[in-house]
């Protein structure tokens, strides 16, 4: 079978969102450039995540032409193309609809720095795409516009759609996005938010690309 590995890789990511309750039903959708070949394996459309087979992840090139797999591939396959095309440093995206994000995606706001989680990670606020409608070209080019050289930006009304240099990355940065969201949620209720400025975010960015985790 073609990119066996990165497909199993992709459903073990949509096994983990979901069982960080990101997405609900067969929502979001998932996937993870080969470098070699420069394919693209991305979920089905519409499948239950744990009835996922290796052969139900289909492959496409970077227009979005099936190259292998029985299955339609996810309605935003445009977009994970378009930022693929503009993106050489990512090879893996995750799209949720976690609930906190889209809270704040559907308030057109963009999700404030408030926890240094969020800063290194991050490294700075998550910025709002406007609104596109779902699986739209329109919305594919919005979004990788909005994303520049960020790793997260929100679609409005939508969700979140997170990049890394691998799937696993990509999947970190949506739970982080995640917490900053509910964070910044309730420090609103309880008082005055104390951003973390901008500059420190850098600086905290920086510092964890140069010494956090075994190198």
């Amino acid at each position: 079978m073609m990119l066996e590995a990165q497909r199993k890789k992709v459903i073990e990511i949509a096994l983990k969102v979901q069982s960080e309750k990101l997405v609900p039903l067969t929502f979001g959708n998932f996937s993870v450039r080969d470098k070699e070949t420069g394919y693209i394996c991305i979920t089905p459309s519409g499948m239950e995540y744990p009835s996922l087979m290796s052969e139900d992840v289909t492959v496409v090139d970077v227009n979005a032409t099936i190259i292998d797999g029985k299955r339609k591939p996810s309605i935003e396959t445009p977009m994970h193309c378009a930022v693929y095309r503009k993106r050489p440093d990512v090879n893996g995206i995750v799209h949720t609809h976690s609930v906190f994000a889209t809270a704040w995606a559907s308030c057109d706001e963009a999700i404030p720095v408030l926890t240094e989680e969020l800063a290194a990670l991050v490294g700075g606020s998550v910025e709002c795409a406007p609104y596109k409608p779902m699986g739209s070209i329109e919305l594919a080019e919005t979004a990788s516009e909005w994303l520049k050289d960020k790793y997260v930006v929100l679609l409005a009304n939508h969700g979140v759609l997170a990049v890394g240099p691998d799937i696993d990355i990509a999947y970190a940065n949506a739970v982080i996005v995640e917490e900053g969201a509910r964070v910044a949620f309730y420090s609103k209720q309880i008082g005055v938010m104390k951003f973390i400025p901008d500059e420190e975010c850098k600086r905290l960015r920086k510092w964890t690309i140069e010494r956090y985790g075994q190198k």
